[in-house]
């Protein structure tokens, strides 16, 4: 599945182009990018830095 950019998803959405099916799909898209974005400010925020997101344990 390829993840359209915000603007794009939204303009597709009020015209009716995609399904509903394809509009959880790509907010669930959204989401988990969002979520790791988060995740990589979070990790430099902490002390130490982006040095200490490179020493992650699975």
């Amino acid at each position: 599945m390829s993840q359209y950019n915000l603007q794009q998803f939204i303009k597709l959405w009020a015209q009716e182009k995609i399904t509903t099916e394809q509009a959880i799909g790509q907010i669930l898209l959204q989401i988990q990018e969002l979520s790791e974005r988060l995740k990589q400010v979070e990790q430099q925020m902490r002390p130490g830095g982006v040095a200490e997101s490179r020493t992650e344990v699975p």
